[in-house]
């Protein structure tokens, strides 16, 4: 059975990207034809993502 990975990619504090998601994997596993596997950025650990403005704000807060 293939794997159908559903993405989560905002990773700022106030957003709605899990809600949305997670109505998309219930809807995925009721089909039945795919493994579902939820991805969400903001729990990967991205250092790229761990910004809390927008890049082309070009206010970095952490270092890398």
């Amino acid at each position: 059975m293939p794997t159908l990975q559903i993405m989560t990619v905002s990773t700022r504090k106030q957003r709605i990207g899990p809600i949305i998601a997670s109505w998309f994997v219930e809807q995925a596993q009721q089909y039945g034809k795919f493994e579902v596997e939820p991805i969400d950025l903001a729990e990967v650990n991205l250092p790229l993502f761990d910004e809390p403005n927008h890049p082309r704000m070009q206010q970095y807060e952490n270092e890398y």
